[in-house]
């Protein structure tokens, strides 16, 4: 399409020419004419000068350059507020997901009694139990598996192997990536006098609000009785584990290999990253940042950073991990200090 009808579709700013086609949208460093590409980050500025785009993605404050003469026309600039959800959008125009036709694939195990909604797409060998309910345009993949009465909203995207256990609700616009998991047991054991351990039953279930997505291998528990909740807008990366009974709040984010023990509550917008760990029974406060492999074993304050393991405020981690780094200095001083003490209190 043209620049100039990107533009209005995306809100954004045109400083250029409108009528340059756009046929494609790629990195600063593959794009070549007739390319939107996206340029935030002022440490790039070489290779966005160097770009073959016809034209770049940018906030309302970003400076014009010139390009290299051989690179052909100069640069067109797509202003926006708010750039990176510009380029989102021009990503989802210009380089649509593929999405298979609806209709039924004869191996797909479909029960007599489960309703799909208009427009869906079942996928080979797909399993879908006895009373489940599915809204309309859903699409699942190849050996996706819904167990019995599971309810599902509209738009529904499960990828290849995901697994929703019974009883599980999920909302609107839900995406399970290859491998997710929602509603296994919960890890319930009881130790019995002679050291072996019995299986505590987990009867609950999985309350998933719109927009939620779970990334690749990403497992949410069923409760143990009552149900692990994840709010709307939450996001959950590779590997994650949300044990039973948790709830998450609206917009709460993930990232790889978070664990969440059982009972833990996540305030709306929080946000942990890689690895963080929290111990059961704990809460998360809204807005709160955990960073990268930190651990807690009690309750985070509200729109707090926190680091380490245990996890405490994030600037006096960073000063602490700063004198971590001179404790061998810090000592040897400790014994020159001594000695000398010890020789002022001879004399």
């Amino acid at each position: 399409m043209r620049l100039g009808e990107l533009a209005r579709l995306l809100d954004c700013r045109c400083d250029g020419d409108e009528g340059i086609e756009i046929t494609g949208f790629a990195s600063l460093e593959a794009a070549g004419p007739g390319d939107l590409s996206y340029w935030a980050d002022r440490r790039r500025a070489a290779q966005a000068a160097e770009t073959g785009a016809s034209a770049l993605i940018v906030g309302m404050d970003a400076p014009v350059f010139a390009r290299a003469e051989d690179l052909g026309p100069p640069l067109a600039w797509l202003r926006s507020g708010e750039p990176a959800l510009a380029a989102a959008a021009a990503i989802e125009r210009l380089r649509p997901a593929w999405r298979p036709m609806p209709g039924i694939h004869p191996s797909a195990s479909i029960h007599p009694t489960a309703v799909l909604g208009p427009r869906c797409h079942v996928g080979a060998f797909v399993a879908i139990g006895e009373g489940c309910r599915i809204g309309a345009d859903a699409v699942l993949h190849p050996h996706a598996v819904l167990y019995p009465d599971v309810m599902a909203g509209d738009r529904l995207l499960l990828h290849a192997h995901a697994v929703v256990r019974e009883g599980s609700r999920l909302g609107d616009d839900v995406i399970l990536q290859p491998g997710a998991v929602v509603g296994g047991d919960g890890f319930g054991f009881v130790r019995r006098g002679d050291g072996t351990h019995a299986k505590v039953p987990q009867v609950g279930t999985v309350q998933i609000g719109d927009r939620v997505e779970l990334q690749a291998n990403a497992c949410v528990d069923r409760g143990s009785l009552d149900a692990t909740r994840i709010g709307a807008g939450c996001k959950v990366d590779n590997l994650s584990q949300i044990a039973h009974n948790c709830h998450l709040e609206e917009n709460v984010v993930l990232c790889a290999q978070v664990g969440l023990a059982g009972s833990t509550e996540v305030g709306a917008g929080a946000l942990l990253a890689g690895q963080a760990g929290v111990a059961g029974h704990c809460k998360i406060g809204a807005g709160a940042i955990v960073t990268a492999q930190s651990g807690t074993h009690g309750d985070l304050e509200p729109g707090k950073m926190y680091s380490g393991s245990p996890a405490f405020d994030h600037a006096q981690w960073l000063r602490a991990t700063a004198a971590f780094s001179r404790l061998g200095d810090l000592q040897r001083e400790l014994r020159e200090l001594r000695q000398a003490l010890k020789k002022l209190e001879r004399r």
